[in-house]
This record gives structure tokens, C-alpha cells and sequence, in this order.
């Protein structure tokens, strides 16, 4: 069984292997004005709207509701999970301990979060809707309106807009 060099050491980056060849200056510095235009172009296209999607829920080939989403940031996510989660009484000194998350309803939350506020003030926070429907807030218009089947290809956009993608390959090409 043969030995497997892992680059866990800062030292192991600096052996030049065979046949690679070194970078010249100009070279190096090309390649972080390149990085350095790539950070700042997917930071400006994460919250761009060129990433909202539109969202079309349609029953009986009639469309009934239609709105955008744009993808959710790490920091969302877990708000939206904390949202829907009970937690234990908290003892002086003691973290936070999770007794149960209500998986229908972080769902809801992330579709409430990922939909752009001008289109969630429309449909989800529509007063004369949630009245109608008899709820207090979007998150429960949500649960009103859609079907499983239809929040849960909602989430699947959410999610791949978000970055979240089963292909790999994709990501490192792009």
C-alpha cells in the first residue's frame, strides 16, 4: 500500500513537482488581477437580479401565481431553520439545545426568504389574501396556497440558485 502526500503543510507548497513549469512575474500578477475580478464579479452576481428566477405555479394549465426568488445566503438559511425549530428551555451557561424542526414550515421560510421583496409583498404579505385565507402572516399564506409538490420544486430552484448542485463537474467549469 503506498503512501499518499497530503499538502497539509505550508511547506508542501513550495516543491515544484516535475514538469510544471514556474510562473513568471507578469504571469502571477495576471492571475490575481483575473482572481481578483472573478471575486468581485460573483459577489456582484449573487445579489444581482440577473439571478432571480421566476417562479410560475400553474394548476390545470391556468397560471395562478407568479413570482421571483434569487438564491439565499448560508447566513438566511440557518434563520429560516432556526425559524422553524422548537428549542429547549435554556439553563444559565447552557447553549441552545433543538427538541424539533417543523420541516414544512422551514420550507415555507425559505420560500418566504429566497422571494424578492417586491413580489413578496404582492403575493405573501397581500393583506386582502391573508384575510381572505384567514392567516397572520406570509410564511402562512405560503402554506395556504401551495401544494407539497409544488414547494418542494421551489426549494429545488431555491437551492440550485443558491449554488447547492449535485454536479460538480458543472461548478468547476463554470
Amino acid at each position: 500500500m503506498s503512501e499518499t502526500k497530503k499538502n497539509t503543510m505550508p511547506e508542501a507548497y513550495d516543491e515544484n513537482p516535475a514538469g510544471v513549469k514556474e510562473m513568471t512575474k507578469e504571469e502571477v500578477l495576471m492571475s490575481e488581477t483575473q482572481l481578483l475580478q472573478g471575486l468581485l464579479e460573483a459577489a456582484k452576481s449573487k445579489d444581482g437580479a440577473e439571478a432571480y428566477e421566476k417562479i410560475q405555479i400553474k394548476r390545470n394549465g391556468k397560471l395562478l401565481i407568479e413570482f421571483r426568488i434569487r438564491p439565499l445566503s448560508e447566513e438566511e438559511s440557518m434563520k429560516c431553520h432556526e425559524r422553524a425549530t422548537k428549542y429547549a428551555p435554556r439553563r444559565r451557561g447552557q447553549p441552545k439545545q433543538e427538541i424539533e424542526t417543523n420541516t414544512a414550515k422551514m420550507r415555507s421560510w425559505l420560500i418566504y426568504a429566497a422571494t424578492v421583496d417586491e413580489d413578496r409583498a404582492k403575493t405573501w404579505d397581500n393583506q386582502e389574501a391573508q384575510a381572505a385565507l384567514d392567516v397572520l402572516q406570509g410564511v402562512d399564506m405560503i402554506d395556504a396556497v401551495l401544494l407539497s409538490g409544488e414547494k418542494d420544486r421551489i426549494i429545488d430552484r431555491i437551492n440550485e440558485i443558491s449554488g447547492y448542485s449535485d454536479d460538480m463537474e458543472e461548478i468547476a467549469k463554470n
